[in-house]
């Protein structure tokens, strides 16, 4: 590919971070989940360790198997190439692949430290917290108005998606902690907040966002309507449910998705779901709607409804109004603004709202004049504290509705502020330590550039459904998980965005050769001045302004490791460079982590170097 010689190349100092952010899985995941390298565990039959490095990062690692929103995925450099990593289905395998094996999970030692926690609500924000302060030797009682822990995960995710043994393995190793868990207990009722105060050194609000918001639209009051989160309350709790034969859901959240594939579970015949935007705005990954498809759900793309009709108090169908999208909104997001003239009509006796939901604040205390903000409670956004002294709040609870690894992520940060409170630390340094290893003879795993991704196998639409009882269909699961050669197949896939090529300008003699040889086309040479940079850069200082100066470039986003041009280069001035990291902070909390590369059997040769002034 030719080379516009306008076209301007900026050029960064390779530092920590700069190769730390090449590893865009691990930076797209809220608690830092080293996904590459449990990828390249798993690629080696090395399962086990797969698993813990998988597990050590991620509170809810078992529930996240199974229905994380996968945002590591989304990141993922591979899919600039084809598709990327199934990275969500191989923590499911490792996960279920322990889980069979029967091997105990290693408990952290733990030093007592004599101050006490309550965390409110027992949801993915809830269980983080509790694991993160018990494991820094705080006394944690969680308490939850549910019968059981899982918040969300529990009440709102269906168990054909999620299995409940999934929520009850999170919930047991934060128990073999030492945390407590207080269920059916309302604060504000069997206990006040007050005595939550009074009897803790800390309270951390991590009670989620489950009450739905109304639907503002003329015949809010029909019998029919049922909101997404009671609706999904009722059938996760195993109460009695009624569906309708033609049901309408409002919405294009996961919520939305578990609806419709729940009343279909329960009877009803035809399913809609309406949304007021396209396809490609949806926040669902794209196998979650794949299969709600797939199961017989019709999708009404840009349409909002306008009026929910009925006839003798009941609801008979819903009148919507074509939409195109505008301007961006407050999301960034292009709103969607109504077409005149193209209203329609679907047919119902149900209608699921599920467009939104909002954190409950009775259960404050009025007079601890808590600061709100559109309904949610301030927090400080670096400490996570309220206004009151002591009280810490984080999850859906703050944000609004989120996912399930964002409010673990959120819980996780709030805990390190918490245990700083209680340590009496104002601030922490974080340490980034590096470890650089050249290589010249770095090999990919075979085919790893031609293997297309192995799809998640499922259950058969016949089988997803096989009962007249409707829990019975509401149980059986519709993922069925890899092998453990799929497993094997699919992270074999892993570009590696750990190792970087490096160019060594003091052998290399611009022969071109590297360019040549890649199969790419990621290499080109340039003219020096072409090159910019945000502040100065001494290694270049010479060569600006000499017209006969050149450089090599690399499009680091397209590059896939194959080192073709290391091994092609007759000067030995390109090699492979293996990037590991550790970023420990000064109370001895490790923050993030890729450092577990030197075990791998992929470790590259040659002597450590340090980073400092690199340029790429």
């Amino acid at each position: 590919m030719a080379i516009d010689p306008a076209q301007e190349f900026l050029v960064q100092p390779v530092n920590a971070s700069w190769l730390q952010c090449n590893i865009e899985c691990q930076e797209g995941c809220p608690v830092g989940t080293n996904c590459r390298g449990y990828l390249n565990l798993a690629a080696e039959g090395r399962f086990e360790e797969g698993y813990i490095l998988a597990r050590e990062p991620n509170p809810v690692a078992a529930m996240c198997a199974y229905v994380c929103s996968a945002p590591c995925e989304r990141a993922c450099r591979r899919g600039d190439i084809d598709r990327p990593l199934a990275i969500r289905a191989m923590k499911r395998f490792l996960y279920e692949w322990h889980r069979a094996s029967g091997i105990p999970d290693d408990m952290p030692a733990i030093t007592p430290r004599g101050t006490t926690v309550a965390v409110v609500g027992a949801g993915p924000a809830g269980i983080a917290v509790a694991r993160e302060l018990a494991v820094a030797g705080h006394a944690v009682t969680v308490f939850d108005e549910l019968p059981y822990a899982g918040g969300t995960m529990l009440i709102g995710v269906p168990a054909f998606r999620l299995p409940r043994e999934a929520i009850e393995a999170d919930v047991d190793l934060v128990e073999r902690l030492g945390v407590e868990f207080r269920y059916g207990i309302r604060i504000g009722r069997e206990i006040t907040f007050e005595q939550l105060q009074e009897r803790f050194d800390a309270i951390a609000i991590c009670a989620g966002a489950m009450d739905a918001v109304p639907l503002d639209v003329p015949g809010g009051d029909l019998d029919g309507i049922q909101y997404g989160v009671d609706f999904m309350k009722i059938a996760n709790l195993g109460e009695p449910l009624t569906v309708g034969d033609d049901v309408v859901i409002i919405g294009g959240g996961y919520t939305a998705m578990d609806c419709s594939r729940t009343s279909l579970r329960h009877g009803a015949s035809n399913v809609t779901i309406a949304y007021r935007r396209t396809r490609s705005e949806l926040v669902v990954d794209e196998e979650e709607l794949g299969e709600t498809e797939r199961e017989g759900v019709r999708m009404e793309f840009l349409a909002s409804p306008v009026e929910i009709l009925g006839e003798d108090g009941k609801i008979t169908g819903v009148r919507f109004v074509r939409n195109r999208l505008g301007e961006p909104d407050a999301t960034g997001r292009r709103a969607p603004v109504p077409v005149e003239g193209t209203e329609f009509v679907i047919k119902a006796d149900t209608v699921i709202p599920a467009v939104s939901q909002a954190a409950d604040n009775t259960f404050l205390p009025v007079e601890a004049s808590f600061e709100i903000n559109r309904g949610r409670v301030r927090v400080d956004p670096g400490t996570y504290a309220t206004n009151v002294r002591g009280v810490f709040a984080c999850g859906d609870f703050v944000t609004g509705p989120t996912t399930l690894i964002e409010a673990a992520g959120h819980g996780k940060k709030c805990a390190f502020a918490i245990d700083r409170y209680l340590s009496g630390r104002s601030t922490v340094e974080v340490d980034a330590n590096v470890r650089i290893v050249s290589s010249w003879r770095h090999e990919m795993p075979e085919f790893w550039d031609t293997i297309p991704r192995v799809h998640v196998p499922m259950v058969q639409l016949a089988d997803r459904m096989p009962s007249a009882d409707p829990k019975v269909n509401f149980d059986t699961p519709v993922e069925r998980g890899y092998s453990a050669a799929e497993a094997v197949t699919e992270s074999t896939r892993c570009l590696m965005c750990n190792y970087n090529i490096w160019f060594d300008p003091f052998r290399c003699t611009l022969c071109g050769a590297c360019a040549d040889v890649c199969p790419e086309g990621v290499i080109h040479m340039i003219d020096v001045n072409q090159m910019k940079s945000e502040g100065a850069l001494p290694e270049l200082a010479d060569a600006y302004g000499w017209s006969q100066g050149a450089a090599m470039v690399l499009d680091e986003e397209l590059c896939i490791r194959c080192a073709l041009c290391v091994k092609r280069c007759p000067f030995d001035a390109i090699t492979m460079e293996r990037f590991e990291l550790q970023e420990i902070s000064s109370d001895g909390r490790l923050y993030k982590e890729s450092y577990r590369d030197s075990q791998l059997g992929l470790t590259g040769l040659g002597n450590q170097e340090d980073t400092g002034g690199y340029v790429r």
